[in-house]
């Protein structure tokens, strides 16, 4: 054409968008269903390696290619907003492609919607901004602060890079005020201060009472000042649209949930994730690989911090499951463990961890349970069920064990407790850990230990709620006779594996988390295996398994007692599973006479003396004994460490309920097992979390009873 036309002839221009690149596969592809997996492919970096993935060792990871989006176009690198359609395309976008197509560059291109125009004040000028209700602390107190959060709650919370945020809060700390630019810093600083006083609030070591002595006031009131500040600048700051908004609300949210207001947690968290969609953390970023790896541990706590917050109001998760894949970490200056704990991990274990497996074992966890309340929520069971419910729900729970025990299974040796002594109340490397710690940080080992301790309780937690609605799901009589045998099998297993969790949970050396900030999450899990624990005394009197699910029960309670000073959570877990539990030793009273009765020819009635006497042994709990050891006492007879594994049931401990104690809706025989889990949890919402009696979203029913 060109020769013939006289032309000169000239390439055709190649739009950016049609560049081929690299592909990388998706995060769901089977060969990259964790990061850094030897299926990866793309260029690396020769110093940073990945996250470690479920079973994989630390490897290399790409972080220069392109993120195919839902619909298979990959988009190009620089641009986040043009990532993934349907989740940050907005309405103004359209109008960008055009000007881009017609050869012009956009006008609006930091618009979101029309009327978003740059109309904003520029922060830089006007006034110094600064503090309106308190002064800053002296900075030798604040860093201290500083130095308790990312001690005592980075470990558990993972949203910093701990070098950059020291670095930063000096700078800070410097000065009185600041450009207003630098208002999310500030705020950022005071949030992270405020967390770490509250774990120093009631630390009476000398470490503990020479930060005391650091500070302005007393440390409960100053605390209180921290949170009121940041609340005055609330709006801006969520007008900002800053990483530092992000965090701050998600600081605030954890510190609602556990130790203030859990109805104001649950909003709390709702802005870290609208604002987190507004930044597109969910995207790749053309940032440095600090900033991305600050970026990607706060979306991916974030699916934690919604699928934990969905889990115990009982209310649908915030994220979008279409956007809400995890992504993958990288090792960097900061994820190192120091040398003496790693030559001791290979020594003991024969393999080793970094600071991030810990968290992604902690993330593709509650990618599990966001898969379980997504289940059951969308199976819609009926109350009664059909026999055709029963096997849809029997199904399900048996896929959901099966990725459990997977997850299970894939843990590296350092964070299995099966790992550590089977005893979980002798404590001595514990505490001469504590004792080596010093002004130091907490010792990586011991660090590691409770880590592991909180994935173990994570596990069980997710245990009991996959198994829950076969315990609460009613069978009506009449569809009872078409259930086959293996469904009414699995039900009685499931219960034993409910309460086999819950046992493990209520062995966890509590009173290691003392000071930490994850000490009330969990008391929350505690209080959940405690309800469970007060079944198996209505549904199999005075049995083996019963006398060691009371002992369970009096161990969450003691341990509750002891912290109820420290922990609003454990206060009223220990209100609630006593009160509980008196229910519980009443109905097992009751019941047992039941039994005689029956099997008894004629019925012989038991004296009005013994009656009164049993009677008022359970009327008059009060707690358990004040001996540390009182489980041993009451059962010297009972194994101490009886084997809790999933799927693995003993036919000497198996509970074995009846199948029509379990499923028939009609009969006064199923009060006792229903009954006590009803109101428990009914109690639970209605004390604990403030919810709404009538909440139409709330399919655990909490709020709807009453102790």
């Amino acid at each position: 054409m060109c020769v013939r036309s006289g032309m000169e002839c000239r390439p055709r221009a190649v739009l950016p968008s049609a560049t081929r690149r690299p592909k990388r596969q998706t995060e769901n592809s089977p060969d990259n269903d964790v990061p850094g997996s030897a299926g990866s492919s793309g260029p690396q970096r020769s110093d940073v390696s990945s996250s470690p993935g479920i079973g994989e060792p630390l490897g290399s990871i790409s972080v220069q290619t392109d993120a195919p989006t839902p619909l298979g176009r990959h988009a190009a690198e620089s641009s986040p907003q043009n990532q993934q359609f349907g989740a940050n395309r907005s309405a103004i976008s359209l109008a960008m492609n055009m000007y881009q197509s017609l050869g012009t560059s956009a006008p609006l291109e930091a618009s979101t919607i029309p009327g978003d125009g740059d109309l904003a004040p520029n922060p830089l000028r006007g006034p110094p901004w600064t503090l309106q209700s308190m002064q800053m602390p002296a900075p030798a107190a604040m860093e201290a602060l500083i130095d308790v959060y990312f001690d005592k709650v980075d470990w558990f919370i993972w949203i910093f890079h701990k070098p950059s945020f020291v670095q930063q809060a000096r700078q800070i700390l410097s000065s009185s005020s600041w450009p207003r630019a630098d208002m999310s810093k500030v705020l950022i600083t005071l949030a992270v201060a405020a967390l770490g006083l509250k774990c120093a609030m009631q630390d009476s070591s000398p470490k503990g009472q020479r930060l005391h002595s650091l500070l302005p006031c007393e440390p409960r009131k100053l605390m209180d000042h921290m949170i009121a500040e940041i609340r005055l600048h609330l709006i801006d700051l969520l007008e900002d649209n800053c990483i530092e908004t992000v965090q701050v609300n998600v600081l605030l949210g954890a510190l609602h949930i556990f130790h203030g207001s859990p109805s104001l947690a649950w909003a709390t968290i709702g802005l870290s994730v609208r604002t987190s969609y507004a930044l597109a953390l969910h995207c790749d970023s053309d940032t440095n690989e600090i900033t991305t790896q600050i970026r990607r541990r706060c979306w991916n706590h974030l699916t934690v911090a919604d699928t934990f917050a969905s889990q115990i109001y009982g209310r649908p998760a915030s994220l979008d499951s279409a956007f809400s894949d995890l992504l993958p970490l990288a090792e960097i200056d900061d994820t190192a463990i120091d040398d003496s704990t790693e030559q001791y991990i290979r020594e003991t274990f024969g393999s080793t961890v970094s600071v991030i497996s810990f968290h992604w074992f902690k993330y593709k966890l509650y990618e599990l349970t966001r898969k379980i309340l997504s289940t059951f929520r969308l199976m819609r069971l009926h109350s009664p069920m059909t026999v055709d419910e029963l096997q849809s729900l029997i199904a399900a729970v048996q896929d959901i064990e099966i990725q459990l025990s997977a997850w299970r299974n894939s843990l590296p040796p350092p964070l299995n407790t099966d790992n550590m002594s089977e005893d979980y109340l002798q404590l001595e490397s514990l505490q001469e850990m504590g004792q080596n710690d010093g002004d130091g940080d907490m010792p990586s080992l011991r660090r590691l230990k409770l880590q592991a301790y909180v994935l173990q309780i994570t596990y069980d937690a997710a245990v009991i709620l996959a198994h829950r609605p076969l315990l609460e799901h009613k069978l009506s009589s009449a569809s009872r006779q078409d259930v086959s045998r293996s469904s009414t099998e699995y039900v009685s297993r499931s219960f034993d594996i409910s309460v086999k969790a819950a046992l493990r949970t209520s062995r966890v050396p509590i009173m290691e988390f003392r000071n930490e900030f994850c000490m009330a999450f969990v008391f929350i899990h505690l209080f959940s295996a405690g309800v469970i624990l007060c079944i198996p005394p209505t549904s199999h009197p005075y049995s083996n398994a019963a006398q060691e699910a009371k002992a369970g029960v009096f161990r969450i309670i003691q341990a509750a007692k002891a912290l109820s000073p420290e922990s609003q959570v454990a206060r009223h877990a220990d209100r609630l599973l006593s009160d509980l539990l008196k229910l519980s030793l009443h109905r097992e009273v009751d019941m047992a006479f039941k039994e005689e009765r029956q099997g008894l020819a004629p019925p012989e009635q038991p004296s009005q003396q013994e009656h009164e006497r049993r009677l008022m042994s359970a009327n008059n709990f009060a707690g358990p004994p004040a001996d540390p050891c009182y489980d041993e006492t009451l059962m010297p007879n009972m194994p101490h460490n009886a084997d809790v594994t999933v799927g693995a049931v003993d036919e000497d401990w198996s509970l074995q309920p009846s199948f029509q104690n379990l499923m028939n809706a009609n009969s006064s025989d199923l009060q006792p097992m229903d009954l006590p889990l009803d109101e428990a949890f009914g109690a639970f919402g209605q004390v604990m979390f403030n919810l709404v009696p009538d909440d139409p979203l709330n399919i655990w029913g909490w709020g709807k009873g009453s102790m």
